[in-house]
């Protein structure tokens, strides 16, 4: 399986209902922003470059 583009993955993250950012978890105590591009490289879902919400998303763009 092919690995997904950088175009995928941030559109796939401005679109995903479970999606949260590694960074902002991490900081959400110190109330800091981050100005890291949504993207699902930063999603604490994002496993070793894969993530079935990340399957599931994409699968319905396919099918339209």
């Amino acid at each position: 399986m092919e690995s997904p583009s950088k175009q995928q993955k941030m559109y796939v993250a401005s679109v995903c209902p479970e999606y949260r950012s590694r960074e902002s978890a991490l900081k959400s105590v110190q109330n800091i922003h981050s100005d890291q591009p949504l993207s699902c490289d930063g999603c604490i879902h994002w496993n070793d470059a894969r993530c079935k919400i990340f399957d599931d998303i994409l699968a319905r763009i396919d099918q339209t």
